[in-house]
């Protein structure tokens, strides 16, 4: 039995297994919504799917036509959604290990210029599968103003900008971070907190404080549960979650942090300096 749960606790779910298919997907709208350089999804039969608790506080957000994209409204940790006769689960809140390893990348053609794909899994610049469905792009920006980085949510209903330098970048793969972005990792850069302005929707921002961390917190989208930045006081600090960007930062992440507490089906990658931590 294959068990998983968001952020919170508040949504909680089971399979009974095995899974058939696990994929990275580098797509824009699943970078944006969960708010990572990359998903990771593993797919099986609905018939073998059960909610155990929470199926209440689910929000769903129709990303683009038939694509269905559910998430926690307490915490914005994505949760299993429904295609047809599949079950798409992504990976980064299931507990354990699902015995399931990742094939491919898939819609590199989309990859975030910031990261570095670093293993040789075959690599896919459309839809992997024997179909024709294709991502739906984003639409194109102007310009951007000089010193100026823009971002925004999956919908479009918030948007910020970052007018001062990115003093740090890690990924951390912390089982926070994990569940929190439901992802392998979470991808943040780091600037200070002024630096940071809302274009709009700020009131649309949900804030989540995990009860038992000093600092840990999540900020999403209430409409489409993709991560927003997160303003810090205490340290006058903003984490920016990378993937929110919509200008290339023209610069990667720094380092991975936490790889101690890596999924089993994504261990840190070398390619860049790896620091480990207490398990989280």
């Amino acid at each position: 039995m294959i068990t998983g749960s968001c952020l919170c606790g508040a949504v909680r779910y089971q399979v009974d297994g095995p899974l058939a298919r696990m994929t990275h997907c580098h797509c824009s709208m699943c970078r944006k919504v969960h708010g990572a350089a990359f998903a990771t999804y593993a797919t099986g039969g609905t018939s073998r799917f059960a909610w155990i608790a929470g199926e209440d506080a689910i929000t769903h957000f129709e990303s683009s036509p038939g694509v269905d994209r559910a998430f926690c409204r307490h915490c914005g940790s994505v949760v299993p959604s429904r295609f047809a006769d599949t079950l798409a689960l992504p990976a980064g809140n299931l507990d354990g290990d699902p015995g399931v390893r990742p094939s491919a990348h898939i819609f590199t053609a989309q990859a975030a210029p910031w990261h570095r794909i670093a293993d040789e899994l075959p690599q896919h610049e459309d839809w992997d599968y024997q179909s024709e469905r294709s991502a739906v792009a984003r639409p194109p920006l102007g310009a951007p103003s000089p010193g100026v980085l823009r971002g925004s949510c999956l919908c479009g209903a918030v948007a910020f900008e970052v007018t001062g330098p990115i003093v740090r970048a890690h990924n951390c793969f912390c089982s926070r971070c994990r569940k929190g972005r439901s992802a392998a990792h979470a991808s943040n850069a780091f600037t200070a907190m002024d630096d940071v302005r809302f274009t709009r929707g700020e009131d649309r921002s949900t804030l989540f404080k995990l009860p038992e961390a000093r600092f840990f917190s999540t900020v999403f989208c209430s409409s489409c549960g993709s991560g927003v930045p997160r303003k810090d006081p205490a340290r006058n600090i903003a984490v920016i979650p990378m993937a929110a960007l919509d200008d290339d930062p023209r610069r990667g992440v720094d380092s991975n942090i936490f790889v101690s507490s890596a999924a089993p089906w994504y261990p840190a990658p070398r390619d860049r300096p790896c620091f480990d931590g207490p398990a989280v």
